[in-house]
């Protein structure tokens, strides 16, 4: 065995006076470490409120979560609250030579919200390219705050939240990668919203089976197709509802649905208002385009 790379650990913590009362994302700490030895070791049982996402860049670390102790490697990461059953640590036999990662530390009422749409779609372990604007503004945070550029609570909490943005962005890490299986099920999709169609029709469309679609579509998109297609329909109900005049219940067949009473259910659970609420709303405000 080589002999073992220095340990480094070049962290910033944060508490500024100039701050809002209770900010609802705030920046705490952010920080790059290169360890291998066993006295790295984390129980996040005993520690303050927060929430903490940590990103390897070379090497791996254990975490031991309520579904068993892996390890985490090169581009993952992990994001966890705290406090919380995990615990993550450096195993000099599983680990070898080193982990090397980035990581930020936040609080704030505003951050579980985030921290629930993350873990919910793309889990408390996930994959991301080093590429990936989440990860960007993690190197540039910490370039910040090593060469004191994050001056007030202001610059730093916004910083933070950007970050938490970029990572809910689901389309901000296949750029640089792409799957022509999932591009030809994304435009067949798009293409046949208003059809009557199951995830095993994409498939057998696409000519392979359900199970790999699934499996690729989550890989480079981190959703799963029948939630992309669900998506794709309330967007174009959506833009129905703004500019025709058809009747909720057209609108609902036109774009899919089965039936108006589960369109209303689907499209409240996504729009957070029933669509003829949505069109009110849309009307008295005058839009003259909607994003959805």
């Amino acid at each position: 065995m080589g002999e073992k790379e220095k340990e480094i650990c070049e962290d910033y913590g944060f508490l500024f006076c100039d701050n809002v009362e209770n900010p609802a994302v705030q920046l705490t700490a952010i920080g790059w470490q290169i360890r291998n030895s066993r006295e790295y070791y984390w129980d996040n049982r005993d520690r303050p409120f927060g929430f903490l996402f940590q990103y390897t860049l070379k090497g791996s670390g254990m975490l031991e979560t309520g579904e068993g102790a892996f390890q985490v490697r090169e581009g993952e990461a992990f994001f966890l609250q705290m406090p919380d059953k995990e615990v993550y640590y450096f195993d000099e036999e599983k680990n070898n030579p080193c982990w090397e990662f980035v990581y930020i530390m936040f609080s704030g009422s505003g951050v579980l919200p985030y921290y629930q749409y993350i873990v919910n779609h793309l889990g408390k372990v996930l994959k991301l390219p080093e590429y990936h604007p989440a990860v960007k503004k993690l190197f540039e945070l910490h370039f910040q705050a090593k060469n004191g550029l994050l001056q007030n609570a202001f610059m730093a909490d916004g910083g933070a939240f950007q970050f938490l943005c970029l990572l809910c962005d689901m389309s901000g890490g296949g750029k640089e990668r792409g799957s022509g299986l999932v591009d030809s099920a994304k435009a067949y999709m798009e293409e046949n919203f208003g059809r009557q169609m199951s995830l095993f029709g994409v498939a057998e469309e696409l000519g392979v089976s359900q199970s790999h679609l699934s499996r690729e579509f989550f890989k480079y998109t981190g959703e799963q197709p029948i939630r992309f297609l669900t998506r794709v329909r309330v967007e174009n109900a959506v833009k129905l509802l703004h500019e025709s005049a058809l009747t909720i219940e057209e609108i609902s067949a036109r774009c899919g649905f089965s039936d108006g009473n589960y369109f209303n259910k689907v499209f409240k659970k996504y729009m957070k208002v029933s669509p003829g609420e949505l069109r009110k709303q849309m009307r008295a405000q005058g839009y003259l385009s909607v994003k959805v």
